[in-house]
């Protein structure tokens, strides 16, 4: 009497296993079919004339400034220096901010979602001390659920999202940097009064 119960409890699980093996290659196929990539090392490389730079974002060493120095560093082709009298191009990171938004309540009244919006301002000066970018912002936002039973999990998804947009925003601004063309736009703000 046990043998065929047990027997359907393998069968139940070697079947349960298949489909979950079945949804994970078909869902593969479907993030490679559409473009998707994993995200990593950005693979734009800079102008030549952006060989050499300074990174500077206020005092200490702020996250956003650790992440941007160590995402140049790994171009390859990028020597980060830290020598103010350096004659070479300043990327300035102005300002990091994230603000929480309330995006839905649920049946009681309590918040049970929110928006998370992210911006970095930057600009980039060349080693003249022209600007070669005006100041610019990039943007994100993702949205998260908030657990009031699970206030600390909240926390921690929040910081989660906050550090990985942080990394998005990096490599937004690495491909604005690689799409610079140095000699055009110094030239434009040469012509400027």
């Amino acid at each position: 009497m046990h043998r065929p119960d047990r027997a359907r409890i393998r069968i139940g699980a070697v079947s349960t296993a298949a489909v979950f093996l079945c949804s994970a290659v078909l869902l593969a196929q479907s993030l490679v079919g559409c473009g998707f990539h994993l995200r990593g090392a950005s693979s734009a490389a800079l102008p030549p004339e952006l060989s050499t730079l300074r990174v500077t974002m206020g005092s200490g060493y702020p996250p956003l400034l650790v992440d941007m120095r160590n995402a140049l560093q790994t171009l390859g082709n990028v020597r980060v220096t830290e020598d103010v009298s350096a004659k070479v191009p300043v990327l300035q990171l102005l300002s990091e901010s994230s603000v929480n938004q309330l995006l839905a309540i649920d049946s009681s009244g309590r918040p049970s979602a929110y928006i998370l919006n992210y911006r970095v301002d930057f600009s980039l000066t060349g080693a003249d001390g022209k600007p070669l970018l005006e100041k610019q912002s990039v943007k994100l936002q993702r949205e998260y659920s908030f657990d009031r039973l699970n206030v600390i999990a909240t926390e921690k998804q929040s910081d989660f999202l906050q550090s990985e947009m942080r990394r998005d925003a990096v490599q937004q601004i690495l491909r604005r940097l690689a799409s610079l063309n140095v000699a055009h736009a110094a030239e434009g703000h040469a012509d400027q009064p």
